[in-house]
């Protein structure tokens, strides 16, 4: 592990490499507070390893006032539910995050008026062991650096229309190109959520439609692409813990779930963090 020491506090932090991307951090002192660390810290950490997990600080058995922790990050993005979202296992409703089947790639703000620049995520039960629930992450950045200048070219010439039912807070019509330029970084990312209206029994699927290539080519390069973000070389896979505090940038990855055990006790938190200036979705028709 790499040792760090956050800054003005003189106190000391362990760092380790969590996949391609991401960093785990944890403290050598467990009564530490992760509060203790200064939010510019860790947002430079954030923004460098696009994913920073919390874990083993002294919050896991106090709990965590997300909301307060958030925002000191800056404003927080709120919609019907608040500002902090409770993700755990609801028979009754409509919206797939509420369900305990797998939830395809896509990022958040893709069907809202605004798209947040972090997520932060905070696990108030992670459930039964082994029994599924990992969120899973894709760095898209690398991906794209990764990929041949041939298929490169054919994806940056598609460009997607998708559509979801408005359930809870939110729903419509996007329409992007596949690969845009990250407003903060400049960089390459992708702008993808893969269709789920053939997923048999999924609560609220989403159509998409392709348009900038012929339908053979279009064919080829949607399956090139589907192959590449499953692909463990630029894709995370995380396991919760009790008490685990994950900060991910919402502008480079794409974020999704695998399936676990019907009637978990599985519980996340979630809150949305605005960049600054706030960035408007301008592809999204409601």
């Amino acid at each position: 592990m790499n040792r760090t020491t956050t800054p003005f506090l003189h106190r000391q932090v362990s760092t380790a490499s969590l996949a391609s991307f991401g960093t785990l951090v944890t403290p050598d002192d467990p009564a530490m507070d992760c509060l203790d660390i200064p939010v510019d810290h860790l947002r430079a950490l954030t923004r460098d390893s696009k994913l920073v997990l919390l874990r083993g600080f002294a919050n896991q058995s106090t709990g965590l006032a997300l909301a307060d922790f958030a925002r000191r990050w800056g404003q927080i993005m709120t919609a019907s539910y608040g500002e902090v979202l409770n993700l755990v296992e609801k028979n009754e409703s409509r919206d797939s995050i509420y369900d305990s089947s797998s939830l395809p790639l896509h990022w958040d703000g893709m069907y809202m008026p605004t798209i947040p620049e972090f997520q932060v995520f905070y696990c108030v039960d992670a459930g039964q062991l082994d029994k599924g629930g990992e969120t899973v992450f894709v760095d898209t950045v690398s991906l794209l650096e990764d990929a041949d200048a041939s298929v490169l070219e054919k994806w940056r010439a598609i460009k997607t229309t998708s559509r979801m039912p408005a359930v809870s807070h939110y729903g419509g019509c996007v329409r992007s190109a596949l690969v845009v330029e990250h407003p903060v970084y400049r960089v390459q990312t992708l702008r993808y959520s893969p269709p789920t209206d053939n997923i048999p029994d999924f609560r609220n699927p989403n159509t998409v439609t392709y348009d900038g290539l012929d339908q053979a080519s279009m064919h080829e390069n949607i399956a090139c692409l589907h192959r590449a973000l499953a692909d463990p070389a630029h894709r995370y896979e995380h396991a919760w813990r009790t008490g685990d505090i994950l900060i991910a940038d919402n502008l480079t990855l794409l974020h999704g779930r695998n399936a676990f055990a019907h009637g978990s006790s599985r519980h996340l938190q979630r809150v949305h963090i605005h960049a600054e200036p706030v960035l408007v979705n301008t592809g999204l028709a409601r």
